[in-house]
C-alpha cells in the first residue's frame, strides 16, 4: 500500500509541478520586471527557483521513463535468450530423429516430448507461476479402446494417468483434441470443462492445447498448477506454440496411428 500511495504521489507531483512551475515562475519573472517597489529581486529568486523545479522534474521524469524503457528492453532479451536455451534441446532432438530411420524414431520422439515438457514448465516458472506442471499425450488410436497416454512430463508429481474412450474422462479429452482449440481454465473449483470427472489431482489450473497437423490429431500439451488464477494469455501463448513445436516430431514419426477429425 506504501509503495502503492508513493506511486501515487509521484505521479500526481511529474504532471503537476512541470505545468504550474513555468507558469508561476514566468508570472513572477515577469512582475519582476515590471516592479518598482524594490522586490524585484526576490521575484527573480522565486520565479528562477520555480522553473527551475520544473525543468528538474521534467528532467527526473525522463531518466526514469529512459530507465524503465531499458529495464524492459533487458527483460525481453532475456526471456529470449531463456527461450533460446530451453528450446535449443527439443530442437536439436527433433533434427536427429528426422535423420533416422523410421524403426527408431519412436524413442526420439519421448526424448523430444521430454524436452518440450521440461522447457515449458521452466520457462512458465520462471514467469512466476508456482509448481507448475507440464505433459505431453500422445494418442494411440490403434488401442482398443483407443487412449491418449502421456509420454513426458516435466514438473511437480508424476505422469497423470491415460485418457481411455468410453469413460467421461477419456472421451472428454478426446473429443478436445478433435476440435483442434485450446482450452484454458483460470479456475477450476469455479468452472470445470463439460465432461469433466476428475478429482483435479492437486491442480486448480490448467491449460491444454492439441497437437494436430492437416494429416490428423496425434495428442495434446497440458500445463496446470496448484493455485487458481496461475497462468496467464502469455502462458497459453507458450503452450500453444510448445503444441505446435511437437507436432513436428509426430509428424516425421508418424505410424499413420492418428486420429483424423470427425
Amino acid at each position: 500500500m506504501s509503495k502503492r500511495r508513493g506511486g501515487m504521489v509521484w505521479t500526481v507531483i511529474s504532471a503537476a509541478v512541470p505545468v504550474v512551475g513555468s507558469f508561476v515562475g514566468a508570472q513572477l519573472i515577469a512582475w519582476a520586471l515590471r516592479d518598482t517597489t524594490g522586490i524585484h529581486g526576490l521575484l527573480w529568486a522565486g520565479g528562477l527557483a520555480c522553473v527551475a523545479a520544473a525543468v528538474g522534474v521534467t528532467i527526473a521524469v525522463k531518466v526514469i521513463e529512459h530507465r524503465r524503457g531499458t529495464s524492459i528492453e533487458k527483460a525481453k532479451r532475456n526471456q529470449l535468450v531463456k527461450l533460446r536455451d530451453e528450446l535449443m534441446p527439443f530442437a536439436s532432438t527433433a533434427a536427429d530423429m528426422a535423420r533416422q530411420p523410421h524403426s527408431v524414431r519412436a524413442a526420439y520422439l519421448k526424448n523430444a516430448a521430454q524436452a518440450a515438457a521440461t522447457a515449458l514448465r521452466s520457462i512458465v516458472g520462471d514467469r512466476g507461476a508456482a509448481r507448475p506442471r507440464a505433459v505431453v499425450y500422445l494418442l494411440n488410436a490403434d488401442n482398443n479402446p483407443v487412449s491418449m497416454d502421456s509420454i513426458a512430463h516435466g514438473g511437480r508429481g508424476e505422469r497423470p494417468g491415460p485418457f481411455i474412450a468410453g469413460t467421461a474422462r477419456g472421451d472428454a479429452a478426446l473429443s478436445f483434441i478433435d476440435k483442434k482449440a485450446v482450452a484454458f481454465y483460470p479456475d477450476l473449483p469455479k468452472k470445470r470443462p463439460s465432461g469433466y470427472d476428475g478429482t483435479m489431482s492437486g491442480y486448480d489450473t490448467f491449460i491444454a492445447a492439441p497437437i494436430w497437423t492437416d494429416t490428423g490429431v496425434y495428442g495434446m500439451v497440458t500445463l496446470d498448477a496448484p493455485k487458481a488464477h496461475s497462468f496467464d494469455d502469455g502462458d497459453v501463448a507458450l503452450v500453444e506454440l510448445i503444441a505446435e513445436m511437437m507436432s513436428i516430431p509426430f509428424e516425421v514419426g508418424q505410424d499413420g496411428d492418428v486420429r483424423t477429425s470427425i
